[in-house]
């Protein structure tokens, strides 16, 4: 068994979590829903609820989507419900002659009651973000075994705002970019850089979130970034998080950054693993799909949840057709819940056995 550091890198989306107990963001919405239903101080909200879902599908109605194509989930709806709530500071209010009738009925004066159903939102998603049992994420420790059966550090980059594989700090070093917790210890890009140089240790996961994290704030006057351990201080409407889908690049750090590593390490490597990743985010898809168009030797990793219906293969055809892949043998599918995949039993050999070897390679 013979890889280098880098050949291998992971992209961690909602679906690697779901089975430590966090929802994906379509299961969010049943939640959302089941509170609106049964817990009174959602209730008031439920016309207004229905109102902004009633309207989204219509909208999805008139491209030509409708049903389960409809891209409605915990995302455009926190999405939607913050674009509506700037209202007048919109910059397309100009162009608007006049709200909905019913609309701002359900909405309440300047339209308070979209921002406190927003804000109810977010505080329910925090809660989501840290189930009771940390126990059920205990399947993320296949990394350890991972890391070190190959023997250098992994590159990981992630899409979720949790914490599964910070937990892992307890036992190995994870590199999320602060030196320490708490407001004395900003996030620093520098110690991504030389990571196996300097009088630190180097570190045996280096964790970049590409949309930001539960357990991180800013100061309120300089605006660095720095993680708390207790997640509790974290105002749910100030979470440094980017959530929605047209807001999934930020024009600062560490977002920047951590897109910029996610561009360069996947130009670099030779084998790209998704591990619950939907492929829902265009800019994600294109960095794929850009990576794999620029060597044509590059493999992708697709570890999906087994499905026993034909929507599966319908599933895998989406994927291939958002990816607009030249050479669709450049993707790989491997049915798996993210637990059986970490799991797996010689997890490493199985993944540098999928790492072509080129013309003349010693191994």
């Amino acid at each position: 068994m013979m890889s280098r550091s880098k050949d291998i890198i992971f992209l961690l989306g909602a679906g690697a979590s779901s089975e430590a107990g966090i929802p994906v963001s379509a299961e969010m919405i049943d939640r959302v829903e089941k509170h609106l239903k049964d817990i009174d101080e959602w209730k008031d909200y439920d016309l207004l609820y229905k109102h902004v879902k009633s309207a989204i599908h219509f909208s999805s109605g008139l491209k030509g989507q409708f049903g389960s194509d409809v891209p409605f989930n915990i995302e455009t709806l926190v999405n939607t419900l913050y674009e509506l709530e700037r209202n007048e500071e919109h910059p397309l209010y100009p162009f608007i002659a006049a709200w909905s009738s019913r609309f701002v009925e359900l909405a309440g004066s300047k339209f308070c009651k979209v921002q406190k159903f927003r804000q109810l939102i977010l505080r329910a998603l925090k809660k989501w973000m840290c189930p009771e049992d940390s126990a059920k994420s205990n399947y993320y420790k296949g990394l350890i075994g991972l890391q070190r059966d190959l023997n250098y550090p992994l590159h990981i980059f992630s899409l979720n705002y949790d914490l599964c594989v910070e937990r892992l700090g307890s036992e190995i070093r994870v590199e999320t970019g602060f030196e320490g917790s708490g407001p004395d210890y900003s996030w620093d890009y520098e110690r991504f850089s030389d990571l196996d140089k300097g009088n630190n240790l180097a570190p045996h996961v280096v964790l970049y979130k590409l949309h930001g994290s539960i357990n991180w704030k800013r100061h309120s006057d300089t605006k660095t970034l720095y993680s708390v351990d207790q997640i509790e201080s974290v105002d749910p409407d100030k979470m440094d998080v980017i959530f929605g889908r047209d807001f999934k690049l930020e024009a600062a750090d560490p977002y920047l950054f951590f897109a910029y590593m996610f561009r360069n390490l996947t130009l670099e490597t030779k084998l790209i693993v998704t591990v619950g990743y939907g492929f829902g985010d265009d800019h994600i898809n294109k960095i794929l799909t850009q990576s794999l168009r620029d060597d044509s030797e590059r493999r992708l990793l697709v570890t999906q949840r087994p499905i026993y219906d034909g929507s599966g293969r319908k599933k895998k055809s989406e994927i291939l057709t958002r990816l607009e892949l030249p050479n669709e043998n450049q993707v790989i599918f491997e049915y798996a819940t993210a637990k059986q995949f970490l799991e797996k039993p010689e997890l490493a050999q199985f993944l540098v056995a999928k790492i072509p070897q080129s013309e003349g390679a010693p191994f």
